[in-house]
């Protein structure tokens, strides 16, 4: 039944570089979630934080590298 206790999910705008998380689920509007959807962000993907600055996120998921605006990037919901 249970898995133990679970980490609360964490917008990946919050994620730490170095850091590497798996998406729990992508939130906002039909338009957002499927544009991320196509860049890779689907839950049980692995992104790993290169680097984070206040307003942007460099990242890396399925072998490619994107920079996320934090504010798209807080969408991206992470265990």
């Amino acid at each position: 039944m249970g898995r133990g206790p679970q980490m609360p999910a964490m917008p990946l705008s919050l994620v730490h570089s170095g850091d590497t998380v798996t998406v729990a689920r992508v939130r906002g509007n039909e338009s957002i979630k499927h544009h991320l959807e196509n860049l890779g962000f689907v839950e049980g993907s692995e992104v790993h934080v290169v680097s984070s600055s206040g307003s942007n996120i460099i990242v890396t998921i399925k072998g490619a590298r994107f920079g996320l605006d934090a504010k798209v990037a807080a969408h991206v919901m992470t265990a």
